[in-house]
Formats: structure tokens, C-alpha cells, sequence
């Protein structure tokens, strides 16, 4: 997958600190704040489907005796 490139400021002392975070953890600057981007986004997207899933919960509730019954299981 061909990556693109874009441009992030930080305060020196912010670019430092993550620098010596992703050399603590053996990756580089670039590939820590990707992977913290990237985790942040995912952590957004469930939160954001929790909360309509919430919205949507009908409050119906099955028991686990019932649902091994309807699957067939023992």
C-alpha cells in the first residue's frame, strides 16, 4: 500500500517527548503517532456505534436458556 505523506506540527519539546516515547517502544515518530492516530479513530468509531446502538436498544432481552433452545445447542 503506497503511503502519503502529511504534516503535523508539534512544540519541540512535544516532538521530543513522542520521540523518546517511540524509541522507549523501538518504532519511530512517525509510526507512533500513526499508531495512536489510527487507535484513537478506531476508539471514536465505537463509541460513536455504542451510543446509536443504545439509541436503538428496543430493551427485549433473551435468556441464555432460551437462546441455546433457538440454537439447539444442549
Amino acid at each position: 500500500m503506497a503511503m502519503t505523506a502529511s504534516a503535523i506540527r508539534f512544540e519541540p519539546d512535544e516532538k521530543e517527548w513522542i520521540s523518546a516515547f517511540a524509541k522507549m517502544n523501538g518504532t519511530t515518530f512517525s509510526a507512533q503517532v500513526r499508531q495512536w492516530t489510527l487507535e484513537r479513530l478506531e476508539d471514536e468509531m465505537d463509541a460513536r456505534d455504542l451510543k446509536t446502538a443504545i439509541e436503538e436498544d428496543d430493551g427485549q432481552r433473551i435468556s441464555w436458556g432460551d437462546a441455546k433452545e433457538e440454537l439447539g445447542i444442549a
